[in-house]
């Protein structure tokens, strides 16, 4: 008897555990079993046959829901309110980026499984305006999209202390890499980073910076894309999503400086820091009248081009680490 009593209680939490291992949901107004999976992010093909299975004797015709009851939704680590997550550094806080779109987004490929990716708002850290770091925020935000579908986790790191704009010239007007005006605030960034670097050791993991200088509101913008010099893994994805830019560019002739080494010391310290590789995207509003006269990338002004084509870089780039490999 002792002995039952004993196994009883090694098996106790295991059994606990397989009797919550799901959450719940109300069933509303149209849903069935994949709307009901793709609002809590879940790929309904993947999870359709384990929510029937919680669910036996609450479905209608074996599939069919009842408006209002409560359903168990199963717990997938792969779900895109796990994958795609927004970080407050100050105060720490982490919510799911996507809540009511999660109903309108399909995933489409494990391409980047295991992939972490960490995007952040140049703007947000070099004290631009509110207009442009809204830009930035937005782009982030569909790139993160772009980037969960795959399978990735990508993380949307912001900080409500913003940074203070640099005293000492005019911000726009200073190098195409601008300053980053508080150490105490990329310490801040690069803390978190770092911890979810180490926590996902072994992964591919790298670090995306969007900058918007003068707006993207007219037809073109002029691209840059910099990397860090001794950094093989940041190299090879400048290269990745530089190569994706190229084919869109209005710019057919070679171009000298759309792929730049960091040499801003603030923009250096980032990259000597960050444990990831670092990558630094930056748009710029042409204001030639010819944008083919233009001896850099140039690329017509489109949020969701912009999107589309770092999303690809990313996607290159691990495909072509994975063959290396």
């Amino acid at each position: 008897m002792k002995q039952i009593f004993s196994v009883f209680w090694m098996l106790f939490p295991v059994l606990l555990l397989a009797q919550t291992n799901y959450i719940t949901a109300i069933a509303q107004q149209g849903d069935g079993i994949f709307s009901m999976l793709r609002k809590e992010g879940l790929n309904p093909v993947k999870y359709y046959e384990e929510f029937v299975e919680l669910n036996k004797g609450n479905l209608r015709n074996g599939s069919e829901l009842h408006l209002g009851r409560e359903y168990k939704i199963p717990l997938g680590e792969d779900s895109l309110k796990k994958t795609g997550i927004q970080v407050q550094n100050d105060p720490k806080e982490e919510n799911s980026i996507f809540d009511e779109e999660l109903a309108y987004i399909d995933h489409k490929s494990d391409k980047l499984k295991d992939a972490v990716i960490y995007l952040i708002s140049g703007n947000d850290l070099m004290g631009q305006t509110p207009t442009n770091n809204r830009v930035t925020e937005e782009i982030n935000k569909r790139l993160a999209k772009e980037l969960i579908v795959h399978g990735a986790q990508v993380y949307v790191i912001e900080s409500k202390t913003k940074a203070q704009t640099v005293k000492s010239g005019n911000l726009e007007g200073e190098t195409t890499e601008g300053a980053l005006a508080n150490l105490s605030q990329m310490q801040e960034y690069l803390e978190t980073i770092n911890k979810k670097y180490l926590k996902n050791s072994g992964k591919y993991q790298r670090l995306l910076i969007t900058r918007v200088k003068g707006g993207i509101s007219n037809n073109y913008c002029d691209v840059s894309i910099y990397h860090h010099d001794t950094s093989e893994d940041g190299k090879r994805i400048a290269n990745n999503i530089q190569n994706v830019f190229q084919q869109k560019s209005v710019t057919r002739k070679t171009v000298k400086r759309y792929k730049e080494i960091f040499t801003d010391k603030n923009n250096l310290y980032l990259a000597k820091n960050s444990l990831p590789a670092i990558t630094l995207i930056e748009l710029e509003t042409t204001t030639k009248s010819n944008p083919e006269d233009r001896n850099t990338l140039v690329i017509k002004s489109d949020k969701a081009l912009f999107t589309d084509l770092i999303a690809n870089g990313v996607l290159n780039d691990y495909a072509e680490l994975n063959l290396q490999d």
